[in-house]
């Protein structure tokens, strides 16, 4: 893997945990605005590479 590759899924995983420790601190809170998140380049090249690795079928 080169370097940016493990910059991205350290930024992904970085996201994923903000977003569960979030979660978990407050069981009612409600994440009306993902969309800015999702969308970003380095989110979606993660999620890309994850289809073409599993040729689209869920993990």
């Amino acid at each position: 893997m080169n370097a940016k590759a493990n910059n991205t899924i350290d930024k992904v995983r970085k996201l994923q945990r903000k977003l569960y420790l979030s979660a978990k601190v407050s069981k009612k809170r409600k994440f009306h605005a993902l969309y800015d998140k999702v969308y970003r380049e380095d989110i979606l090249e993660k999620a890309w590479q994850q289809v073409k690795k599993n040729n689209g079928v869920a993990s």
